[in-house]
């Protein structure tokens, strides 16, 4: 299992990206936190920019698989797409989220 994130350019392309993910079974569930500062060095100059960040739960073997399904979707401002695994979660929850997703 795998916490999902994506750095989304917008509110509105957030969610456009989590009923995708989710309409096809990507992922289980979303939170979607608004308006995030999210700074990078590019070129040897800081940037700041204001981003929405999506986290999401879904299995390690369907990252890829999400990752071009958003690819797809948003080809000229596609967002930044990466995942942490996760070590730790209650049986329960790892019953739904293996039952309730796309099987691999």
């Amino acid at each position: 299992m795998v916490l999902v994130h994506i750095i989304c350019e917008s509110k509105s392309q957030a969610l456009d990206i989590v009923d995708v993910l989710i309409e096809e079974r990507l992922m289980l569930d979303a939170m979607i936190s608004d308006k995030l500062l999210f700074k990078r060095l590019k070129s040897g100059e800081t940037e700041s920019h204001e981003r929405t960040l999506v986290m999401g739960t879904t299995k390690a073997l369907l990252f890829k698989t999400i990752d071009q399904r958003i690819k797809q979707v948003f080809t000229s401002t596609a967002p930044l797409v990466y995942a942490m695994p996760i070590v730790y979660m209650n049986a329960e929850q790892t019953q739904e989220l293996q039952a309730e997703t796309r099987k691999v």
